[in-house]
């Protein structure tokens, strides 16, 4: 349909019933009626972006569709009624909603009468392929199943006749309002259960990333849940009649009024792209109906981001408010008369049956420091049994956002205040507590405007599955919790430093602002560090304090680029790494903002081999700290004591020196750089053993299983051959294996290769099966015998979230002076083979893999490749670096294409 619908008039019932008794060819009338609702409808959407009138529309031509229906199957009858129920008795009908209603029999003898008719027009229904739920009951039924079901119950609340006997109706109105069937204060109760039930489900990070528009905290069901309590205690419950009844303030009626109208155009956009019932803002959708609604692109945000940042304000606006008028509700009318006598806590505040109630709304007028005052008396109060309040009342609530205006550039700079928030931030219990209350209640994000920029901000990717705000939180929270006995299993180093650290509110702070930076143009550490250090002096943190602070958010993401990117054996690059961190206290504090960035940014980065590798660059910096920086390791001492250590071990297991010297042969100085002393004695000892045997060695163990972590490795001991790395990686790939780590050394005098390999299971977990360990090892000797013969194209399906985040291919190329190699780095978008493609290119250009860093984070990975040409040497000439970089992008990108399509 062209032209633009200035109106949607539902059809007049007495024409329709008239077409149906006329028509000849009865389900293609009723589709195309359907189907020509369904064009005016999302014509209008199109043209409006206003969900509402098509909601409506639908409902009603639905509503005279299936009453023509009733009346042409015979069924306008004494003792039967047609009946809408749940969201469609409400009215409210999206674009593949079901379409619930209730078939009313009087009695028994009323279905037996009429249940041919009745089953004739259940099988029309059906014919029309309409998403009709359906069930027929006696009006005892209704009463029984009502009695004993929640949901019953709720989807009769919402009931309204459509066609038949309308007493039966107003029988059935009767029946479910009796006083015994529900009552209010049960009714209540075991809404407010569900609700918290279904916030915990969908808690899940997954629903995060890709949140369900009727289900998710502060979507639809929210709303809804109000409306139904409601209608149970007042007898009828829309938002207008709640603004009536003085239970709503014009606010809060405006509020939520706007929040469902962006809900219902969310949804509606979700159906009509879909063409299904579709209610989760999935990836694959997620573009199209950010466009659909207006959010475009620009210099600053994706519209996607953009688009996801409203959802996820619009959510956490409508949390908020429906659980304060839940609490409203259940205060002041569900134990109307049975509170506890009020606890006086101070001249201001009482406590009323273990909610924080002001005693005097204007208290945040006359003494706006309260605004912020009343968060500190929260974490320190205590119930009458010595336990922790239950919560702020819902008078506090309102007054709170009814004066939260007044902070302003003055309060935000008013020493007194800030002495009062810093009071929180040093606070002994319910620090991340408090700080959510302040957010919710909208004091936060006004005190702090940069913070505020960042609520409900969504990265648009798989990496980051919490909002920014989110994750500072949870940041914080995890710092806390290092504190307590059950975390020190999991992260033994961190649970020993958080115990070093001189002021928690200096670590705290650094959580909280280290993403505020991501609202403004530029790089979001610059940015941090700058808003860090006006914060903190505006706050009068001490000159160490403020630069502690600046300094790790400047810094959060350098030691998990260190531990990625460093040969963390090699005394020149940990004494490089060791200046930066200057002294013992900034590496302790680094380490722990870093744990808890990584494990709250997404707890599939803190993987057991992340874990080793992060804990081996802080012990190995902390020994170049504890030797001097004055003073470093020199390169060939290290060499030498590293082989003198192996030769001294190996020599309890029957090797003597010459043994294996002859063994290691010419493995070079590399080698005895970039693995460690433990690794040595394994692949020594596995070669010793292996003997004269023809065939690939491959032998498999896990890492240090030192403070229970670790991974698994493989080494591999063979004659080098053209494709061996990429053969190697589409094997563990087709093993469905994470290869974290990869150390490529080839012998420039003998040809042998002393290759290992770093790793996980599909749930990044080291592998312990004894039988898949067998099978990984068979596997790989059998790729290896003969690599020519080999496919290395993977062609296991891209999973599907992976297909809807293009990332643009990177090749970049420079050269390492110290090691004498060429460093060649490529980000581009996960897939299946991605190795085995890249190790394909490096064959065909003659070029020999030294060794690789693995790392995917998210939808995308950012691998570096040490390499020398086929002389052994670094490249050098540009043209050759061009030409190899142009190849790999080129290859990359048309394997990507090739996948999404498969």
């Amino acid at each position: 349909m062209d032209m633009v619908v200035a109106e949607l008039t539902p059809v007049c019932r007495q024409t329709l019933q008239a077409q149906m008794a006329e028509c000849r060819a009865l389900i293609p009338f009723i589709k195309e009626f359907l189907a020509e609702t369904q064009r005016q409808a999302d014509a209008y959407f199109r043209a409006t972006l206003d969900a509402t009138p098509p909601v409506v529309f639908r409902s009603a031509q639905i509503d005279a569709l299936l009453e023509a229906m009733w009346i042409h199957q015979g069924l306008d009858v004494e003792g039967l009624a047609l009946i809408a129920v749940g969201g469609y008795g409400r009215g409210e009908l999206q674009r593949h909603s079901d379409i619930d209603v209730l078939l009313l029999c009087r009695d028994e003898a009323s279905i037996q009468q009429h249940g041919e008719a009745l089953q004739g027009f259940i099988t029309l229904l059906w014919d029309t392929r309409l998403d009709i739920g359906h069930s027929v009951r006696t009006l005892d039924d209704c009463f029984t199943e009502a009695e004993k079901d929640l949901t019953i119950i709720t989807n009769m609340l919402e009931s309204r006749p459509l066609a038949g006997d309308p007493e039966l109706f107003y029988q059935l109105r009767h029946i479910i309002r009796e006083d015994n069937m529900w009552p209010a204060a049960r009714f209540f109760a075991e809404k407010w259960r569900e609700l918290l039930d279904r916030h915990a489900k969908h808690n899940d990070p997954e629903y995060n990333l890709e949140p369900n528009v009727k289900n998710s905290p502060g979507a639809l069901r929210d709303i809804q849940t109000i409306c139904w309590v409601t209608s149970r205690y007042f007898g009828e419950g829309s938002l207008t009649a709640l603004l009536e009844k003085g239970f709503l303030t014009p606010f809060e009626h405006k509020r939520l009024a706007s929040s469902l109208h962006f809900l219902w155009q969310v949804r509606y956009a979700l159906h009509m792209l879909s063409n299904r019932e579709e209610d989760r803002l999935l990836f694959d959708l997620q573009r199209e109906v950010a466009s659909l609604l207006g959010f475009e692109d620009n210099a600053e945000q994706l519209g996607v981001e953009r688009f996801m940042t409203r959802f996820y304000r619009n959510q956490l606006a409508t949390t908020e408010l429906c659980d304060l008028l839940l609490l409203h509700f259940n205060e002041d009318i569900m134990k109307a008369g049975q509170s506890s006598e009020p606890v006086i806590v101070n001249k201001y505040f009482v406590l009323q049956d273990g909610y924080l109630r002001v005693t005097d709304p204007e208290l945040f007028a006359r003494e706006p420091i309260w605004l912020l005052k009343v968060f500190v008396l929260c974490a320190h109060l205590k119930d009458v049994d010595g336990g922790d309040i239950l919560g702020v009342h819902s008078d506090t609530i309102r007054a709170l956002r009814d004066h939260r205006h007044l902070i302003d550039f003055a309060y935000r700079t008013d020493p007194a205040n800030n002495a009062c928030f810093m009071e929180l931030m040093r606070n002994k219990d319910h620090v991340v507590r408090e700080l959510s209350r302040m957010m919710r209640y909208g004091i936060l994000g006004r005190y702090i405007p940069e913070f505020g920029h960042i609520i409900g901000m969504m990265e648009h990717d798989l990496l980051h599955i919490h909002t920014v705000d989110d994750h500072s939180f949870r940041m914080i929270r995890f710092l806390r919790q290092l504190r307590f006995s059950e975390q020190r299993e999991h992260y033994p180093l961190a649970s020993k430093l958080i115990h070093k650290v001189q002021k928690r509110e200096v670590i705290y702070l650094a959580a909280l602002l280290h993403d505020t930076g991501k609202s403004i143009e530029g790089d979001h550490c610059a940015n941090g560090e700058t808003i860090a250090q006006n914060f903190c002096r505006q706050h009068n943190l001490k000159p160490t304090d403020t630069h502690m602070v600046s300094w790790l958010i400047a810094n959060h993401l350098t030691m998990s680029h260190a531990a990625q990117r460093l040969d963390l054996n090699n005394p020149e690059d940990i004494h490089q790494f060791a200046i930066e961190m200057g002294d013992q206290y900034h590496l302790d504090l680094l380490y722990l903002i870093t744990l808890a960035d990584m494990v709250t940014t997404n707890p599939k980065l803190w993987t057991s081999w992340r874990a080793e590798q992060m804990r081996e660059l802080y012990r190995n910096t902390q020994q170049a700290l504890r030797r001097g920086l004055a003073n470093p390791i020199n390169k060939e001492d290290y060499i030498e004591e590293i082989q003198q250590d192996a030769i001294a071990l190996l020599k309890q297991s029957g090797l003597d020196q010459d043994a294996v010297r002859s063994i290691w042969g010419h493995a070079g100085d590399d080698y005895f750089l970039r693995e460690n002393l433990d690794n040595i004695v394994w692949h020594t000892m596995a070669i010793h053993q292996h003997g004269d045997d023809p065939n690939p060695l491959v032998s498999i163990r896990q890492t240090s299983n030192e403070d229970l972590e670790g991974a698994t490795q493989i080494f591999i001991y063979m004659k080098d051959q053209i494709d061996l790395f990429a053969v190697t990686t589409a094997t563990l790939d087709q093993l469905n294996l994470n290869i974290q780590d990869a150390r490529i050394m080839t012998s420039e005098v003998d040809n042998n290769v002393m290759d290992t390999y770093i790793v996980l299971d599909e749930q990044y977990q080291p592998i312990e099966d004894p039988q898949r360990l067998a099978t990984i090892r068979q596997a790989l000797i059998d790729a290896l015998d003969d690599p020519e013969d080999y496919s290395t194209i993977i062609r296991r399906r891209t999973p599907r979230m992976l297909k809807q985040f293009p990332v643009k291919t990177q090749v970049t190329m420079s050269n390492d002076p110290f090691m004498q190699r060429t460093v060649l780095e490529v980000i581009a978008a996960d897939r299946p083979g991605l190795l085995a493609r890249v190790g394909a290119i490096f064959s065909e250009f003659g070029a020999q893999i030294q060794g690789a860093k693995l790392l995917t984070e998210g939808e995308k990975v950012s691998d570096i490749f040490y390499i020398v040409d086929q002389n052994g040497e670094p490249y050098s000439d540009p043209d050759t670096c061009t030409t190899l970089q142009q190849a790999i992008k080129q290859g990359l990108d048309e394997q990507i294409e090739a996948q999404t399509q498969f």
